[in-house]
């Protein structure tokens, strides 16, 4: 039988004043298959640690939130896996809420991105992991990402809930860095409008990993995913395909229902971003390598002013499928603004997104 120990019985007190970081890793220390985490208010002061063939049950009132009197640094996190260098298996997340308490004195974002040891702002990491699962829980009030991926195989996502008033830039929900491989993402919903205030989904194989929020990370492939049953009201971009020249492929995103204020899918390179990632007079062919995507089932609006379109194709790709797509123009805060740009992509009969849009659109 599977061996499970409480917080509790470790010194964990839940009230929401006392520091419960050394309690709870106590009991992730202990070796056991299953950590219990009960209804409560935890206070952490450090990062939680978790190993290799643990499951952490945490029921769904128990708060765990970042102390917001702790300075932060690069490495820190609510919660992460423990050896980001060796690598982790079985890792159950299952329940809770895991709160980045963007309210906190020192839990901010450094306004220079580049800043030696500045924190990442990010509530969760899994990084260098074989067979992880999160399920059932709500993540809120990030400083930048919610749930920051990476180097992770073999992997479910489900029934997750992104809560929290919009409060900075760079709130992805999901961020996938690259070496990403073989994962069900499913039942994603943000919880509050106007969230996440960044990318719902970012699949960023490229990306600058100098920035604070994305050191430790790497560039790499991101290949067999299935998406289905994403759900926003107003969150900033659903879709983001970040490719230069690390692949993105067979990828499958189904029942996707986004209002959005910037982009419904965005592939535009990151050629507008504060820090773009080429030199556009170095690739005269574009850059991308985005392939075997299908995009079906997907209902979106434009909230807010922002007149541009709603797909910005901007990569090179090839075999990319949409269907059933459709912009509900009773929800549609600018319904004159065009549903999908191309450019930069010089040899656009080779281009499979372009032709699949083009096709669609007759």
């Amino acid at each position: 039988m599977p061996v499970s120990v409480n917080v509790k019985n470790f010194g964990a007190v839940g009230d929401g004043i006392a520091d419960d970081a050394a309690a709870i890793q106590k009991a992730l220390d202990h070796g056991a298959d299953i950590v219990e985490i009960p209804a409560g208010e935890y206070r952490i002061t450090d990062t939680l640690l978790v190993s290799s063939h643990t499951r952490i049950e945490a029921h769904p009132l128990a708060r765990i939130f970042s102390c917001g009197d702790t300075p932060k640094q690069q490495g820190d996190f609510l919660l992460s896996n423990r050896n980001l260098s060796g690598g982790n298996c079985n890792i159950v997340l299952h329940g809770g809420v895991w709160d980045g308490h963007h309210q906190g004195k020192y839990n901010t974002k450094n306004p220079d991105l580049f800043a030696p040891n500045a924190w990442s702002g990010a509530v969760l990491n899994f990084f260098n992991v074989n067979d992880l699962v999160l399920e059932d829980l709500i993540v809120a009030d990030s400083v930048t990402f919610f749930i920051r991926l990476g180097k992770i195989e073999n992997f479910t996502i489900r029934n997750i809930g992104f809560r929290g008033e919009p409060s900075g830039f760079n709130q992805d929900g999901l961020h996938f860095s690259g070496f990403v491989r073989n994962g069900l993402i499913e039942n994603i919903t943000a919880l509050n409008p106007m969230q996440t205030t960044d990318d719902m989904l970012a699949l960023n194989a490229d990306d600058s990993l100098e920035r604070l929020e994305n050191r430790d990370l790497l560039r790499g492939p991101i290949e067999n995913l299935i998406f289905r049953n994403i759900y926003a009201e107003s969150c900033y971009t659903a879709i983001r395909m970040l490719s230069v020249t690390a692949p993105i492929r067979n990828i499958r995103f189904e029942n996707i229902r986004t209002g959005c204020q910037k982009f419904a899918i965005n592939m535009d390179a990151a050629r507008y971003c504060r820090t773009p990632l080429f030199r556009v007079e170095d690739h005269p062919d574009g850059v991308g390598e985005i392939s075997n995507i299908v995009i079906d089932n997907m209902q979106v609006w434009r909230v807010g002013e922002f007149t541009g379109p709603l797909i910005c194709d901007e990569s090179n790709s090839e075999n990319v499928i949409i269907k059933n797509f459709q912009r509900l123009s009773e929800k549609d805060e600018q319904p004159t603004a065009p549903t999908i740009n191309t450019a930069n992509i010089p040899d656009r009969s080779k281009q499979g997104f372009a032709q699949a849009m083009q096709k669609f659109l007759n």
